[in-house]
């Protein structure tokens, strides 16, 4: 309902600079605030003038004590049935009930200073949006009635079951025989108003319009007792201020503790109340500063700590002179922030406003219609409610929407703390659920010499995972190889070690199952244990095939561009090839930095061997290479690999000359030379031209072997080893194989 020029996204100008955002917004907080004050005061069935001290209270002393920028404290509907239990106990005493007060108030003083606003942090925030929805939806339907002009349920009673013996739900069905049309008319006039102010230009006017709707509401009011008195509104339809002459009457309106009965047989009751009433203001503050932070579009973190010595103060202050419990309330808070609060003096403004205008304007005060009032708070139970909030929660999957739904209908038909409850033993379910499901990640793992399934357990593994632990080992093919990684996992219950325990020593050797043990604790009783081995070995290297070995390089690749690399234990394979290696490819390959072959093949220490020169070209020292690799080393296949947006081929397309790179580059002139379906446009510049390059620079490095060494050309006649080209593209992280008359691999 913002009604000023929108303040800076972040940051803060402080000082005077504020005001001008912080004033227009404490009027309407103070005018919302005013029989939101009254209306919890007698829902509560304590004197009205209670509220308005709280409400007081709450902007002047809890304002300026608070660190919240735009939380805004006085009397809270959600308390309103623990001042009835409370007082009933007190058998309406409601000078015993502020000794209570007093003392509920230093105990929150204590909860701060002990650093109890922790818990705020572990409030879920589909609970705490679904708090600010479920506020929103209880001030539409409540506000619809006044809006009506049916007026017999005070303006702060939001409980479900009302005084008038109706509900929440059935007051609306039985309201269109009591329809009042003055008030109807008047309601829904302010509404557009505020509507189509809140999206024209006149919001930017210093200027709240919700001032605006209660000046029109007034005037509307007078139109109608002068021009067509049926539809004017009287008192009961009008706010309703406690009745005195003049101000200095004010003070003879507080009321004061009844000391003396702390020294009666009802100090053990007053303390019982003074807990109760501290621990739910302080969890209902914790709550709505947390919601109210969500709302700050400046994103601000309100110290929950300072936040609950502040309200403490404020109740402290409220019990010496007569006023009702304050925390911190949503309805004001986001009213506060919807009409571009930016700092906590709009807070304290609207406390020193409503003092004044009591004091000085009760008159005026007592014309502003209820209708009126219900139309500025229908706007901002629709701000709190808005569709696109539940589309948002929906979107999010079961896990957010469920809690959050919970939250809203359980402090709808409820109130707000058990609502909470409700909300957080929803989220607390799903919690169980996807804690009770699988302890961690089952992978395959592909290596040279065989496939390892790799068990990876995720940070927390507590008793809830050991059923579906159970059905994991179950499924474990027998014959197969595991690894067991605890690595990452923080925490590891004592009932999943046994488990892990009983399947190494008892199932697995049954099943012929080799387990590997790796990242436990010694706390544990479970000790690393690895016997798989992930190197390839002399005898694996022999029984392989030049195609498995493309197959598995390809597989590798393949891998490698969906970002799902294998979890490769590279301290064990240095030790495992320290002595002696046994590779199964060589790949011959350009010196470009993002071509790394043992990546971008998914492989680990003593897979392959990389043979690395600039476009990847062939001389004595290359073919010495390749030689040793197959012939003494055993490698059965050979890779040339090329790959696009290569700087010496790009070269070599411009011409270029320099130093030691110019006979580089000459090396790759016969490609270019090769290349006859470009006519025009033969530079680096022409990304068709320079791929056909690429290509063919490839085939021919292979036929430049083939001639050149007889010991590889042999072996490839007598199929021990291959040979085969490669394109990498450095864009998508595949690769091209082909074969060396350039048909597919």
């Amino acid at each position: 309902m913002s009604s000023t020029s929108k303040p800076p996204a972040s940051g803060s100008q402080g000082g005077l600079a504020d005001l001008k955002y912080d004033f227009p917004a404490s009027i309407a907080v103070a005018l919302v605030a005013l029989p939101l004050c009254l209306g919890i005061a007698i829902a509560s069935e304590a004197p009205p003038i209670a509220g308005l001290i709280a409400g007081i209270i709450g902007g002047i002393v809890v304002g300026a004590l608070s660190g919240s920028h735009t939380s805004v404290s006085g009397p809270a509907a959600g308390l309103t049935a623990v001042v009835i239990a409370a007082l009933a106990s007190f058998e309406g005493d409601f000078r015993t009930f502020l000794i209570a007060l007093v003392f509920a108030g230093f105990i929150q003083i204590g909860l701060g200073i002990a650093r109890a606003g922790f818990i705020a942090a572990y409030f879920p925030t589909s609970v705490i949006r679904g708090l600010l929805a479920a506020i929103g939806l209880i001030l539409i339907f409540k506000q619809i009635p006044h809006a009506f002009g049916i007026d017999t349920d005070p303006e702060g009673d939001f409980s479900f079951f009302q005084r008038d013996k109706e509900n929440t739900f059935s007051e609306l069905l039985h309201m269109v025989s009591r329809v009042n049309p003055g008030a109807l008319i008047i309601s829904s006039v302010c509404l557009v108003l505020i509507i189509a102010w809140d999206k024209s230009p006149l919001k930017k006017l210093l200027v709240p319009s919700s001032l605006i709707a209660v000046a029109l509401g007034i005037g509307i009011n007078l139109v109608f007792a002068r021009f067509h008195p049926s539809w004017s509104l009287s008192s009961t339809h009008l706010v309703q201020l406690p009745k005195f002459d003049g101000v200095a009457q004010l003070g003879t309106l507080l009321i004061f503790p009844d000391w003396s009965k702390l020294f009666t047989h009802q100090f053990g009751h007053i303390m019982f109340v003074a807990v109760e009433l501290a621990i739910v203001a302080s969890l209902e503050t914790l709550l709505n500063i947390e919601a109210i932070d969500k709302l700050d579009p400046r994103k601000r973190h309100s110290p929950p700590d300072r936040e609950l010595v502040a309200q403490g103060i404020g109740n402290v202050v409220a019990g010496l002179i007569g006023g009702l419990p304050v925390t911190s309330v949503v309805v004001r808070s986001s009213m506060n922030v919807n009409s571009g609060g930016v700092s906590k003096k709009s807070s304290v403004l609207h406390g020193v406003i409503l003092i004044a205008s009591v004091a000085f304007v009760p008159w005026l005060l007592n014309q502003i219609p209820l209708a009126a009032l219900a139309a500025i708070l229908l706007f901002t139970g629709y701000k709190l409610a808005s569709l696109k909030v539940f589309k948002e929660f929906y979107s999010q999957g079961w896990t957010q929407f469920l809690p959050f739904l919970a939250t809203v209908v359980a402090i709808m038909f409820s109130d707000l703390l058990i609502g909470i409850a409700i909300g957080m033993a929803v989220g607390f379910f799903f919690i169980l659920r996807s804690s009770s499901q699988s302890p961690g990640r089952l992978e395959e793992e592909k290596h040279p010499v065989a496939d390892v399934l790799r068990l990876k357990f995720a940070q927390q593994v507590t008793f809830l995972n050991r059923a579906p632990l159970l059905t994991t080992l179950k499924n474990i093919p027998n014959g197969s190889q595991i690894i067991l990684d605890a690595s990452e996992t923080d925490y590891l219950d004592q009932d999943i070690a046994q488990v892990l325990r009983t399947f190494r020593e008892e199932e697995a050797p049954v099943r012929n199952i080799q387990v590997n043990i790796v990242g436990m604790r010694d706390k544990y009783y479970l000790r690393d244990h690895v016997d798989y081995i992930n190197v390839l070995t002399e005898e694996t290297q022999k029984k392989l095939t030049p195609q498995q070995v493309l197959q598995y390089l390809r597989e590798g690749n393949e891998r490698f561009a969906r970002g799902k690399r294998t979890n490769v234990d590279l301290l064990r394979q240095v030790s495992l090839t320290s002595r002696t290696q046994h590779p199964m490819a060589a790949v011959l390959s350009c010196i470009d930095s993002r071509t790394t072959s043992e990546l971008i093949f998914d492989l680990g220490l003593g897979d392959i061997f990389s043979v690395r020169v600039a476009g990847n070209v062939i001389n004595s020292d290359v073919l010495g290479s390749l030689e040793y690799a197959t012939k003494v080393a055993g490698a059965k296949l050979i890779v040339v690999k090329g790959h696009t947006n290569c700087g010496a081929i790009n070269a070599a397309c411009d011409q270029v000359k320099l130093g030691n790179v110019t006979a580089l580059l000459e090396k790759i002139q016969t490609a270019i030379a090769h290349e006859t379906e470009t006519r025009s446009n033969r530079t680096s510049q022409n990304p068709q031209f320079v791929a056909h390059v690429i290509r063919l620079n490839v085939l021919q490095s292979i036929q430049t072997i083939m001639e050149l060494s007889p010991t590889i050309r042999h072996m490839t006649e007598q199929g021990t080893v291959a040979i085969v080209g490669a394109v990498y593209d450095i864009s998508t992280g595949k690769i091209d194989f082909f074969q060396p008359d350039g048909s597919q691999a």
